[in-house]
């Protein structure tokens, strides 16, 4: 078994477990360098101040190094209604030409990408342990689509989707209740306790 040392309590764990079961803690991957290269052209990244938060930023290729915390922060409704800077029409930008999975800035391993809601268009890179790699204008897409509805539409969606799962459900259920009924028919011990 693969075990690895908790990094709150120093007891020793499974290493594929998400947290602690001892204290609770979060097992993130280590961090294999302080100092964040940009994934695309290896370059170091600069920090920049943007809206309050500190941000890696490569001056190469313009791309952005955000953490959990920060890209929640960036991308919450209450941040994004704030900004009057954003444009009052969202247009879908085309999705990228893909050139395969970036490795993370901090622990090397690969990272998921994923449609921002699904909906959106805007592709990011996302390590689940340390953050968010966003191209050149991905975050100023991320924020318009927030601002124009962006979320609504997605939970619209989702909502819908749920729905029509359930009536696809429903009508498997009553489908089963017909084939139950047909095939016993003349049981009779099946009308009486309905077993």
């Amino acid at each position: 078994m693969n075990t690895h040392t908790c990094q709150y309590c120093k007891k020793t764990i499974n290493a594929k477990t998400r947290h602690c079961p001892f204290c609770g803690g979060e097992n993130k991957k280590i961090i294999l360098h302080e100092t964040p290269a940009c994934p695309r052209c290896t370059q170091v990244l600069i920090h920049h101040d943007y809206r309050g938060s500190s941000l890696d930023h490569c001056e190469t290729c313009g791309g952005l190094w955000l953490d959990t915390r920060e890209f929640k922060q960036l991308t919450s409704e209450r941040d994004v209604y704030k900004d009057e800077t954003i444009p009052f029409e969202f247009h879908k930008p085309p999705l990228p030409e893909t050139e395969g999975y970036l490795a993370c800035p901090l622990c090397e391993s690969f990272m998921s990408r994923k449609n921002f809601r699904r909906i959106s268009g805007v592709l990011i890179d996302q390590c689940r342990d340390h953050g968010i790699w966003l191209d050149a204008g991905e975050l100023d897409h991320i924020r318009c689509f927030i601002a124009n509805g962006g979320l609504e539409q997605a939970q619209d969606k989702a909502i819908l989707r749920n729905s029509e799962d359930i009536e696809h459900l429903s009508d498997k259920v009553k489908n089963i209740e017909y084939i139950q009924k047909k095939l016993n028919f003349w049981n009779f011990k099946y009308w009486l306790f309905k077993i």
